[in-house]
């Protein structure tokens, strides 16, 4: 090889892993960015001027995905499921106690609320904050936009709902609902019963990511409707495809030509009763119908549209 040949070719790869390192670098600097920023809204969260009685013990602890089990170890998994940022944690004195904050990133409403109904129980005491909160003895937990906030007193003096109203007013941003929620019936549905699942909705990993509600019927009969949220018409298809292959495998399954296009019944031994049919990019599922499910799934299907 002539030092002609031979100089180009290592001139080229050099300038090669150059332009690489450039690029990772840039990449590190914006992703430093954007955790200082996340960082800098969390913390003005609970900056001055705090509830009367309230002062700060400690500066703010930060969590990021990587470090998030060093603090909630064990429980870390299913938050990052739902796509978790970051978490301020901080301790504060309030006359003779104590008062614990906890500031959940999940990066956009849904997750937010997503990670709050999976811990939230339609059982609980819930309070008008947020879109959603509840409290216990020394507890008082709220999801708001993109956040899952959790506060814990102990002590006299506890401040805790002042706290959570200032936390609420300074968050700002969507105050309700995922907009989903809200285009499906509200009839008939039980109380505090959504949810937001991005794994294995009701055990079917095809599923996913879904919305999930609770009704009843008279009060006798329990019902489920999914609302199985695809990419497009063709996933939703897909997804409902899938569906038929499992209740054909585990029990039934028949087309419901009569009812139009993409419409099931299926049952099985140990899920009951099905109906199904897609909507759009939308697989929705009854599971234990009442005798007008189809109806309510047309509805349903209709205000999808």
């Amino acid at each position: 090889m002539s030092m002609r040949q031979f100089f180009p070719r290592n001139v080229r790869l050099a300038s090669i892993v150059l332009a690489m390192f450039v690029l990772a670098s840039a990449e590190i600097s914006m992703e430093a960015q954007r955790t200082d920023a996340i960082q800098k809204r969390l913390r003005s969260f609970a900056t001055d001027p705090l509830p009367n009685g309230v002062k700060r013990e400690e500066a703010a602890s930060f969590y990021k995905p990587d470090t998030l089990y060093e603090y909630i170890d064990g429980g870390a998994d299913v938050y990052l499921l739902y796509d978790f940022q970051c978490l301020l944690h901080q301790n504060f004195k309030t006359g003779h106690g104590e008062l614990t904050v906890d500031i959940y990133d999940l990066g956009k409403p849904e997750n937010a609320f997503g990670i709050y109904s999976a811990e939230r129980s339609p059982r609980y005491k819930f309070v008008t904050i947020g879109v959603e909160g509840y409290r216990s003895e020394g507890t008082l937990n709220f999801v708001q936009d993109r956040y899952y906030v959790k506060l814990a007193a102990s002590g006299a003096g506890a401040a805790l709902d002042p706290f959570a109203r200032m936390l609420s007013r300074r968050i700002g941003g969507t105050a309700r609902a995922p907009a989903l929620l809200a285009k499906l019936p509200v009839e008939h549905r039980l109380a505090h019963s959504e949810q937001y699942v991005r794994k294995d909705p009701l055990g079917h990993a095809f599923l996913a990511p879904a919305y999930l509600v609770g009704y009843t019927w008279a009060g006798k009969q329990d019902s489920k409707l999914v609302l199985s949220v695809a990419s497009d018409a063709g996933e939703a298809k897909a997804r409902l495809d899938q569906f038929v292959k499992h209740f054909r495998q585990s029990g039934e399954c028949t087309a419901e030509a009569g009812l139009g296009e993409n419409w099931i019944r299926a049952k099985n031994s140990y899920e009951g009763r099905v109906i199904a049919r897609t909507q759009g990019r939308y697989l929705i599922a009854i599971f234990n119908p009442p005798e007008n499910g189809a109806e309510i799934l047309k509805r349903t299907a209709q205000g999808l549209q």
